[in-house]
């Protein structure tokens, strides 16, 4: 199963925040986890979209942050684009989002320099690993990021530093 990357709004009012949110690169691809699908007519979709703030009882008590994972409701309709929904328990929609633009970085906070400096594979890992602790990534996620990133050839491993940190 590939992970899904969702950059939230939070509170938002409308699908007009929602979407800003998902083109402003300076937030974090959170990484999800689907814990269940609320299927809509297209007319409450259309409703839902213009009032994520009303109350819902489907998210009562739901969403919420596990193993390193956004734990989401995912908002489907017919013809409509998945929606993902972190009540973080309350009874409506407190954070929503699209998912993320494939080539979104998952931490454009943690910004690592590679150019001018050892290119050995280790020290890369190591660099890349200090940035990411300064800047709060939890360790799973860290431990998440060295597995993928030391799972291939140098390439790979640079490959990988890029779509996860803001590389110089």
């Amino acid at each position: 199963m590939n992970n899904i990357f969702v950059r939230f709004a939070s509170k938002p009012l409308h699908i007009g925040d929602v979407k800003a949110a998902q083109e402003n690169e300076t937030l974090r691809a959170e990484d999800i986890k689907i814990t269940e699908t609320t299927e809509l007519s297209t007319a409450e979709y259309d409703a839902f979209i213009q009032s994520f703030l009303s109350d819902r009882n489907w998210c009562v008590g739901k969403g919420g942050c596990a193993n390193g994972r956004v734990q989401v409701i995912e908002v489907t309709a017919p013809d409509r684009q998945s929606l993902y929904v972190n009540p973080e328990g309350y009874n409506y929609a407190r954070y929503v989002g699209l998912k993320a633009p494939d080539n979104a970085l998952r931490f454009p906070d943690v910004r690592v320099q590679l150019s001018g400096r050892d290119g050995n594979a280790f020290a890369v890992l190591g660099q890349c690993q200090r940035a990411a602790r300064k800047e709060g990534v939890s360790g799973d996620q860290i431990k998440e990021f060295m597995a993928e990133a030391s799972a291939g050839n140098y390439d790979h491993l640079l490959a990988t530093c890029m779509r996860w940190f803001d590389c110089t």
